[in-house]
C-alpha cells in the first residue's frame, strides 16, 4: 500500500512508484484528490487505487481504513513528503506488516515506533532525492530514470512552436494559494506574449473556480488565448503540446516540466532547491527573504510577516516576461539538483 496526497507530491513519488512497478511486485495506492488517482490509474502500475476526500469525515476515513484492512498488505509505504503526524496514523490504522517511511521525529515516528518499521533519515535537497533514498531503503531495483517524474506515455503529444502555456493557481488547501503570483500578472502576461506574435494556453485547475468565472472576461477578443479547464489527461495533452510553460511552484508546472517543456517555475515562501520542477526548467526565486516554509507546519504562514512579499511583489512582471522570452528562445534547458542540503522541519532548521 502507497500513500500519496499531493499531485506535485506523486511525481516526486516517481523513484518509489518506478521501483515498486519494476519488482512486479502487485501493489494499491491511497491518494486524496482525483488528479492523483487520475495519475496513477494512467500509469497502469497499481493494482487499485483507492481515493478519499481531501477533507474526510470520520466515517469515509473509518470505512476506507476497514476496507484496506481487509488486504493485509505486506508493506505500508509513506512517500515524501509525508509529515504530518496523521499520514503516519492512516498507515499505521491500515495493518501493514511494516512501515516505510523518514524519520520525522515527534508523534509521527512513536506511531511508527509501534510496528515493524523502517524510518530513512532526511538529508535534504530535492524532495525527489528523499525518495530516492527511501526506494534504495527498500531494495528497490534503481535505474537511470530514477531522478526523472515518471510520466504516462499516453499524456505526451508532439510540441507546438510559439505556444506558451500558464496556470495561476495551485492547491486551495492549507494556505497552498500564499504559493500563488497575482491572477491579474498571468493575465497581463498572456496578453503581452500574445502581441509578440505567441498564441497562449490558460491552463485552470479544480482549485481555480473564481478564476475560471473571470477568465472569459478577461480574455474576450483574444482569438489567441484559449481558456482550458479539462480532467487532468486531457489537460496533460494540451500541455505537452506547448513550447513554453509558466505557473506557480504547483502541480501543473511539475507536469509541464515532467512532459518535457520548457518550464518557469515561480518561488515565493517555498524552496526551489527543495521543490524546483523536474526536467527544462528554471526556477525563479529573485527575492532576498528567504524562502522560510515549514515542511512540518500544517499550514503555511509568512513567517517575517512581510505579507508574502517574496511571491506578491519580488517576482516582478518585467523579469516573468523578460524570461519567458528567453525560454522561447532557447532550445535547452540544463537543470542542477541538489541531492542534499538545508531544510526547515517543525520549526528547527537542518543541514
Amino acid at each position: 500500500m502507497l500513500l500519496l496526497p499531493g499531485l506535485g507530491d506523486a511525481f516526486a513519488s516517481s523513484p518509489v512508484l518506478r521501483g515498486l512497478a519494476q519488482s512486479s511486485s502487485p501493489f494499491d495506492a491511497l491518494t486524496w484528490q482525483a488528479p492523483v488517482t487520475e495519475y496513477v490509474e494512467s500509469l497502469g502500475a497499481a493494482r487499485d487505487v483507492v481515493e478519499l476526500p481531501l477533507r474526510p469525515t470520520p466515517r469515509d476515513l473509518l470505512g476506507v481504513i476497514a476496507r484496506l484492512r481487509r488486504r493485509r498488505y505486506q508493506h505500508c509505504i509513506l512517500p515524501f513528503p509525508a509529515t504530518r503526524w496523521q499520514y503516519a496514523a492512516v498507515a499505521r490504522a491500515v495493518g501493514a506488516r511494516r512501515l516505510w517511511m523518514h524519520e520525522y521525529g515527534g508523534v509521527s515516528s512513536a506511531l511508527a515506533a509501534t510496528t515493524a518499521n523502517a524510518r530513512v533519515p532526511l538529508r535534504g535537497g530535492h524532495r525527489l532525492a528523499e525518495n530516492l533514498r527511501l526506494a534504495r531503503a527498500m531494495g528497490l531495483r534503481e535505474t537511470a530514470e530514477w531522478l526523472r517524474y515518471w510520466i504516462p506515455a499516453s499524456w505526451r503529444r508532439e510540441k507546438i512552436s510559439g505556444v506558451l502555456g500558464m496556470h495561476p493557481g495551485s492547491m486551495a488547501y492549507k494556505g497552498n494559494e500564499a504559493k500563488r503570483w497575482p491572477y491579474d500578472r498571468f493575465v497581463a502576461l498572456a496578453r503581452a506574449q500574445v502581441a509578440k506574435g505567441r498564441r497562449v494556453r490558460f491552463f485552470l485547475g479544480p482549485h481555480e473556480d473564481r478564476e475560471a468565472a473571470r477568465a472569459a472576461a478577461d480574455f474576450a477578443g483574444h482569438d489567441a488565448i484559449a481558456v482550458i479547464r479539462e480532467p487532468l489527461a486531457e489537460a496533460a495533452r494540451r500541455l505537452s503540446e506547448c513550447e513554453v510553460f509558466v505557473g506557480n511552484d504547483a502541480g501543473f508546472s511539475h507536469l509541464a516540466s515532467g512532459l518535457d517543456v520548457k518550464t518557469l517555475a515561480l518561488f515565493g515562501m517555498t524552496s526551489e532547491v527543495r521543490g524546483a520542477p523536474i526536467g527544462q526548467t528554471i526556477a525563479l526565486r529573485p527575492s532576498l527573504c528567504p524562502a522560510c516554509h515549514d515542511e512540518g507546519a500544517h499550514r503555511f504562514e509568512c513567517v517575517r510577516r512581510v505579507e508574502y512579499r517574496c511571491i506578491l511583489r519580488d517576482v516582478e512582471f518585467a523579469a516573468v516576461d523578460r524570461h519567458v522570452d528567453r525560454l522561447f528562445e532557447l532550445s535547452t534547458v540544463r537543470q542542477e539538483l541538489s541531492l542534499e542540503g538545508p531544510f526547515r522541519l517543525y520549526g528547527k532548521a537542518h543541514s
